[in-house]
C-alpha cells in the first residue's frame, strides 16, 4: 500500500481503486472486476467533484474532463469485455494502472494542495 494523499478520505479511496486494479490480474477475475472498478471510480469522482464545486476549485473543468476521459475509457473496456482473457486482462491492467497513477500523482495532487489550503480534510 502506498500513500497517495495527505487527505485521509482521498488516500483511502485511492487505495481501494488500486486494490480493485490488482484484482484484474488475478487468474479467476472476470468482467465483474471492471464493473466494480467503474462503480467505485464513479463514487470517488463524484465526491471529488462535489468538493471541487463547493469550494470553487479553479481547475475544476480540467479535472472533470480527466474524470470524463476515464469514464469513457472504462466504458469502452466494458464493451470489449467479451474477450476477457489473460491478454485482455494484461492490457486493461497496464492501461488502467498507468492512467490512475498519472491521475492520482498528477492532477489529484493539485486538488490535494487546494483542499489542504481550504482546510478540507
Amino acid at each position: 500500500m502506498r500513500k497517495t494523499s495527505d487527505i485521509i478520505w482521498q488516500d483511502a479511496q485511492h487505495q481501494v481503486l488500486f486494490d480493485i486494479l490488482d484484482m484484474i490480474s488475478e487468474p479467476d477475475s472476470d468482467v465483474e472486476v471492471l464493473r466494480k472498478l467503474r462503480e467505485y471510480t464513479e463514487y470517488h469522482f463524484s465526491l471529488e467533484e462535489l468538493y471541487m464545486n463547493n469550494l470553487k476549485y479553479p481547475d475544476m473543468k480540467e479535472h472533470i474532463r480527466a474524470h470524463d476521459q476515464f469514464r469513457a475509457e472504462i466504458n469502452k473496456l466494458m464493451q470489449q469485455s467479451a474477450a476477457y482473457d489473460s491478454a485482455f486482462k494484461n492490457i486493461v491492467h497496464t492501461f488502467l494502472t498507468e492512467w490512475l497513477t498519472c491521475h492520482v500523482f498528477g492532477i489529484d495532487k493539485r486538488l490535494e494542495t487546494f483542499l489542504q489550503l481550504s482546510e478540507v480534510k
